[in-house]
């Protein structure tokens, strides 16, 4: 089922990245993104990047990495658990 799942999130991934314009233009842009971003084409980027975040976490589901890579961030804060 993970693998059904991480499919169609890098197929959502790709289309925020495919049409990264077209939510601009339909949406509007987002001021933190277009400060914190650039000052044109900010909003784009966010929408680009949060694809890309999106397919790499799909990614590393289906490799069976992102398990891995949670418990090691969090391993810190909570010691006990294994």
């Amino acid at each position: 089922m993970k693998y059904i799942y991480s499919l169609l999130a890098i197929i959502a991934g790709f289309l925020l990245v495919r049409y990264s314009n077209y939510l601009v233009d339909n949406f509007g842009h987002s001021e933190t993104a277009e400060h914190y971003l650039g000052t044109y084409g900010g909003s784009r980027l966010m929408w680009k990047l949060i694809g890309l975040i999106i397919i790499i976490g799909a990614l590393l589901t289906i490799s069976g990495l992102a398990q891995s890579l949670i418990y090691s961030i969090f391993k810190p804060m909570v010691g006990g658990l294994k």
